[in-house]
């Protein structure tokens, strides 16, 4: 499926996101307002005013995409259609977030149930895996005349490949749920991740540049809202939609193990909460200040542009590990991820002490 250039898609997208997000705000925003959890810093609480669930402009921008790009796919081959497939899941995901968004400013801090919630993410994730092992089976039949090694997913039987990519799919939506706790946080370091996609998808006749496309275009306009001090959120209808595209993209690509290293951060925090929440139940003590990790490095004194700045760098880094690993080796990626390891728990010990000064937007920031 042969699209327009790419950059052209992400230009456009941009535009068009960047109006709808002004429009959002000035017409939906004051029915919009979040509240913030209690244990949290706080000076979080004084951010209730800023509107959520924008994210849903992302969402319809990757839908109308799809939409658009339809008509364009060739019947019969789904390597036409596996960049639109990725757009729709990623556009259903975006909407349960919205109705969670919307039921959040209802209630207060109470949102739509893990009960009704995570088996509509299964079921988007079963039925995208499906699609995708239909891509993979064309892929497979494709490549082995040529002889070019094909990623373990491409081959796996159907026992592993399902609950593997059901994994994948999880995780990566509630890392990027996680993550979506500061100013500029999520969009900065998934426009590392999706700037790298970006460029390895640049080719038109790729069926995944799409949806990179439209979502780099997207989430660039969104960061000149979002940056501190944050005019609009993007809410669950964001990180969901977020979460899904970059899973989407990769499980399509074959490059699952690779996610992990070029989503760092997000597995990090993932991390951060499983590890503060056990050792609470155990031992009824905290190994953090606070979870998920950036909350860490707040409660430690840390400014919010300082902590995005910083968990940017290392969701680089991670990138650049899985780009090493893909191309050298398991050799040389076993020793760029023992660094980016090594680099974080540096972090936390040295800034494992919860600060004197009050925590508030003056005097944090650095």
């Amino acid at each position: 499926m042969p699209i327009s250039s790419p950059w052209w898609i992400a230009a456009i997208s941009g535009l068009i996101a960047a109006v709808l997000y002004g429009a959002y705000r000035a017409v939906v925003g004051r029915l919009m307002h979040q509240r913030f959890r209690e244990d949290g810093p706080e000076h979080h609480k004084k951010k209730h005013a800023v509107p959520t669930g924008t994210g849903i402009i992302m969402a319809l921008l990757l839908l109308v995409a799809g939409i658009w790009a339809f008509p364009l796919a060739e019947p019969g081959q789904p390597s036409t259609r596996i960049g639109i497939y990725v757009c729709w899941a990623a556009a259903l995901m975006g909407l349960l977030g919205f109705i969670d968004d919307r039921l959040k400013v209802n209630r207060g801090s109470e949102g739509l149930k893990a009960r009704y919630k995570l088996p509509v993410q299964i079921f988007v994730g079963l039925a995208l895996l499906y699609l995708i092992s239909t891509y993979f089976q064309e892929w497979h039949l494709t490549l082995a005349l040529t002889g070019d090694s094909l990623p373990w997913p491409v081959y796996a039987p159907w026992w592993l490949y399902y609950p593997a990519g059901l994994f994948v799919w999880l995780g990566a939506l509630n890392g990027a749920n996680f993550t979506d706790g500061l100013d500029g946080l999520l969009s900065s370091t998934t426009l590392v991740v999706l700037a790298g996609a970006f460029y390895a998808l640049l080719d038109g006749e790729e069926p995944l540049a799409l949806p990179a496309a439209v979502g780099f275009g997207a989430l660039a306009a969104f960061l000149i809202y979002n940056w501190k001090p944050a005019l609009i959120y993007m809410g669950d209808a964001g990180s969901l939609t977020v979460g899904a595209l970059v899973a989407g993209l990769f499980m399509a690509k074959g490059w699952w193990f690779f996610l992990g290293l070029c989503v760092f951060i997000w597995v990090a925090n993932v991390a951060s909460v499983i590890v503060q929440v056990a050792c609470y139940r155990l031992t009824k003590r905290r190994v953090l200040l606070c979870s998920p990790l950036h909350h860490h490095f707040e409660m430690a004194g840390w400014g919010e542009r300082r902590i995005v700045f910083l968990f940017t760098g290392l969701q680089a880094l991670g990138c650049v590990v899985a780009f090493i690993w893909l191309r050298h080796g398991t050799q040389w990626g076993l020793l760029g991820t023992a660094i980016l390891l090594a680099i974080l728990v540096g972090l936390l010990m040295k800034y494992s002490r919860r600060a004197d000064c009050k925590l508030n937007g003056e005097t944090t920031e650095s």
